[in-house]
Order: C-alpha cells, then structure tokens, then sequence
C-alpha cells in the first residue's frame, strides 16, 4: 500500500476519473492520485461534484468511502457489492448458518469487547472489578445483556460523567462517534470484499441498519479505538472536533499497537485479517477459527 491510505476532502472540488486515476481538482489545484494506493476516503461536507463513475471506481477499487454532513459528523457508507470471486458460497453460507452458532458466535465476541473493556480500566488506573465480572454472565445470544450492563459501568468508570449520545455535541462523543464510523466503514468495505451481504448480522437486527455484522464484529474494536481516544483527548483544547484533530483520529488505524495472532499490527490491517478469518470460521461453521485482537498496552504508550 502506498502512502495515501485515508484522505480527507474538505474543500470544494471535482472528482474525476483517468486511466484508473483519480484526479482531484478546484480552482488552484490539480491532484493525480493511483486508486490503488487508496485505503479509505472521508468526504466532508456537501461542496464536491463526482460522478457514477468515481463511486463505481471506488468500489472496484474496494475504497472504504464515508460522507459526512454538514457538521462534519459521518453520516453514509459506500461500499463494495461483493467483490469476492467466491462471493455466491460466501452468501449461502452466511444464510444458513443456524441460530445456535450465531449466537455461540455472538457471546464470544460479547466476552472479547467486556474483557477488553476491563483491560482497558485497568491500564488506566481505574476500576475494572465491576466490568469484569459480566464476563461470567455471557451466555449464547447473550439474554442476560451483559453486554449493555458492562458498557454503563464502563464509561462510568472511563469518563465519569459522559452520555453516550449520537447527537451528543461533547467533544469525547463527538471523537469516539467519528472514529468508530470511520472503524465501520472499514469492517463494511473488508466484509463486501469477502462476499458477505453486511446487512445481516449475527445479533444485530434492526431492519433500517445496512451494516448490522459490520456492528457484529466492530464490537471487540471500540475498547482498542476508546484508549486511543482517550490518550489523545487531552490534546483536544477546542470543544469541537478540529480538523486537525481528525487528523489525529485518522492515524490511530495506522498504528501498530494492536496484537492479533500474536503479532503487532493496525486496526486497518487486522480487520481485514479478522473478517478473513470469520470467513473461515464461516465457511466450516467452526467459531474456533476466528481469532481476536487484543491491545499492546506499551506500544500504547509509545504511540499515543
């Protein structure tokens, strides 16, 4: 992969395609860029002018897109519709897996996400004893919500005072909003590029949602994406999301401070490792074969 792994475009401009290029152009400014060499693009705003054949390039090119609205918050998610040469058995795999796996399949995660929660209050010097203990409550499908009981007393416990708010205008909602949308867009693109149809999850099931396995399988991300957050936020002076700090947000996926089969790697790069072995796990109806990521507490603090 090339250097231009995300780009941000914040300001009024074309976007066009030449030869598999693309060209990125306003007034001053003319910008040629290998579609290759592109991991993700965040659009910003409403002032661009691209047509069919950018988004269907972006697609070929399984380029996690994400548009954002006029405040600058994510708002949609262009994805790739199965990109997969064996996309068809993919499919028929993923519908006809029985509920006892899914949701065998769904307490494990459910226990990866709390324990990672846990790890991450303990590293910060706080108290994980109570988030801890939902570990023990899982059970398949998690009936007893264990996973929602463990997440009040988590940000209890991380933040303190802080609502958990989608349209929540503090700057600690709005920066773990934006970086588990960007994280989204991501586990989405990984997904489609294996042939998975995102809108069917394994717990997930709301009917408006396009992404509920996206949600499935994002949930062990959000404690390794909340201690970079959280290292970052005392940098954050102003009480809304800057530009430059997104730029900041946007690095935290390149960083290589998570563990994933025991090697060190980034969230960009382990969730396409992590969607390749649900894949597999998939494919055999065996959860044994997917693994999970877990964080490198001292690479934290040397990244962050």
């Amino acid at each position: 992969m090339g250097a231009w792994k995300t780009l941000r475009i914040t300001k009024p401009c074309k976007l066009r395609i030449d030869n598999d290029n693309l060209l990125i152009e306003d007034d001053e400014t003319r910008i040629k860029l290998c579609l290759g060499d592109v991991d993700s693009i965040i659009f910003e705003g409403d002032r661009f002018t691209l047509s069919a054949k950018v988004l269907a390039a972006f697609a070929k090119y399984k380029i996690a897109t994400l548009f954002c609205d006029e405040c600058y918050m994510p708002t949609a998610i262009l994805h790739p519709y199965h990109q997969s040469s064996l996309a068809t058995e993919t499919l028929k795999a993923q519908l006809s897996l029985p509920d006892s796996f899914k949701d065998a399949l769904w307490a494990q995660i459910v226990r990866v996400k709390i324990s990672l929660q846990a790890d991450v209050l303990a590293f910060l010097d706080k108290s994980a004893q109570q988030v801890r203990r939902y570990i023990d409550h899982v059970r398949p499908g998690d009936p007893y919500r264990a996973e929602a009981k463990s997440a009040r007393s988590y940000w209890k416990e991380l933040f303190g005072d802080l609502v958990r708010e989608p349209n929540s205008l503090d700057i600690r909602n709005q920066a773990l909003n934006y970086s588990y949308a960007i994280c989204r867009s991501l586990v989405t693109r990984d997904l489609s590029a294996a042939g998975f149809l995102p809108a069917l999850g394994l717990w997930h099931d709301n009917r408006f949602n396009a992404f509920n396995l996206s949600d499935d399988l994002m949930e062990p991300f959000r404690p390794i994406i909340d201690i970079a957050i959280y290292k970052l936020l005392p940098q954050f002076s102003e009480e809304f999301l800057l530009p430059v700090y997104k730029r900041e947000i946007i690095s935290i996926f390149d960083v290589e401070y998570v563990r994933y089969k025991e090697g060190l790697s980034s969230l960009r790069t382990v969730s396409k490792r992590y969607v390749q072995d649900f894949k597999r796990a998939v494919l055999a109806k065996d959860s044994g074969k997917l693994f999970f990521p877990s964080i490198d507490f001292e690479k934290v603090d040397e990244c962050f």
